[in-house]
């Protein structure tokens, strides 16, 4: 993939960048943000999911319609989402690219990992819930927090769904990134065409019938760190990224993915400009830091008081409006509550997810305790923390 310069700045770029990356963060944070604002306003008037999120345009007739197609656009949860799947393909494929050990040893640490930055904060969240759930008369039963935990159903959560993807997500990216083992860049897509060929089959619907569709999100994200993602990146103009980035706001269909992909390569290799440097300030990466627990805890925000303002007079004439004012108040409180996750639930989790995928692969591969494999899983530890969830 390119010339042989090509490929050795690709990699000084990748050594270099080999920390979190700030930008990442950055964009993390802010579709978490806009995944609350999105639902504070349909949380106002649900009708607007059908009427005006997946209604046609060309059944708008007045100005208002317009403006609540606009700016649910513009806060859209479901680009958010796309977002934090590719983001999720860049930075886990770039945490088991950079780290040298066998395939096996590093697919067990991976999953140790990634079980321990997924399940503490969730099951928590889920007792959280299931409280303020019964607080307000809708009580759960024992079998909804199994099924919800196990990311089976999503009776009690229901933004949990997601997490759903991320697990099954994991066994994919290793398949994939077993490709680019055995033969780098055209190894990496090969193998994801396969599978997304395999998803292809009716099975699939049964099996993983969430994941199938997102796929292609990881895939394109897995991409990215690569020496394609370098290649096409390098190619785009420095002023691009507003443009692109409005592209995969406003747009449908298979280019939004696309651009979606091409605008986190445009943050992971520094060629984003003055929005890369915004993504970069000290909130935006506070709010990446705690966008997992974020993501988590403002349905249970929204659960004690969205119901309130929905009854409002104003809400049923203009519910844009008050949703975005009703968004304050539900996204301070999901911040205080993410913070105190963040640092209480997810931070221990993780160290612990760390300690023990260290212990297994000096249990099992003691012999490789040269100082480049020591060194690997250390360097891949702010990695693994960059994945969105």
């Amino acid at each position: 993939m390119g010339t042989a310069t090509d490929d050795r700045k690709w990699h000084s770029v990748n050594i270099a960048g080999s920390g979190r990356n700030h930008r990442l963060d950055g964009l993390r944070g802010y579709a978490a943000l806009a995944v609350a604002v999105f639902h504070t306003i349909l949380s106002i008037d649900e009708s607007l999911v059908n009427r005006i999120v997946y209604g046609n345009a060309a059944n708008f007739h007045d100005s208002y319609s317009w403006f609540a197609k606009v700016t649910l656009k513009l806060f859209s949860g479901e680009t958010a989402v796309f977002i934090f799947f590719v983001l999720s393909g860049a930075v886990l494929s770039r945490s088991l690219i950079q780290v040298r050990s066998p395939f096996f040893l590093q697919a067990s640490d991976f999953t140790v990992k990634r079980a321990f930055r997924i399940f503490p904060a969730l099951l928590l969240n889920l007792l959280v819930m299931a409280a303020c759930l019964a607080a307000v008369g809708k009580p759960v039963t024992a079998g909804d927090f199994v099924v919800n935990a196990l990311l089976l159903k999503f009776p009690i959560n229901g933004a949990t769904w997601t997490l759903n993807v991320e697990m099954i997500a994991v066994l994919f990216i290793l398949a994939a990134y077993a490709g680019w083992c055995l033969a780098r860049e055209w190894g990496l897509i090969v193998a994801s065409i396969a599978l997304d060929i395999l998803l292809q089959f009716s099975i699939s619907k049964s099996l993983v019938p969430l994941f199938r569709d997102q796929w292609t999100l990881f895939a394109l994200g897995m991409l990215i760190p690569t020496g394609v993602g370098w290649w096409i990146t390098r190619r785009m103009p420095l002023a691009s990224a507003p443009l692109v980035l409005l592209v995969a706001i406003a747009l449908k269909g298979t280019i939004q993915p696309v651009a979606i992909a091409i605008f986190v390569a445009l943050l992971y290799y520094n060629r984003a400009g003055k929005l890369g440097a915004f993504l970069e300030k000290p909130f935006s990466r506070y709010l990446g830091r705690i966008s997992y627990s974020f993501y988590l805890y403002n349905p249970v925000v929204l659960c004690l008081i969205a119901e309130y303002p929905a009854r409002w007079p104003l809400a049923h004439s203009h519910p844009i409006e008050i949703g975005l004012l009703v968004a304050f108040p539900v996204v301070l409180a999901t911040m205080c509550l993410a913070h105190a996750s963040t640092r209480y639930v997810e931070q221990p989790a993780i160290a612990l997810g760390r300690s023990l995928a260290l212990r297994i692969g000096v249990g099992h591969h003691s012999n490789l305790a040269t100082p480049s494999a020591v060194a690997a899983p250390n360097a891949s530890h702010s990695l693994e923390r960059e994945a969105v969830w």
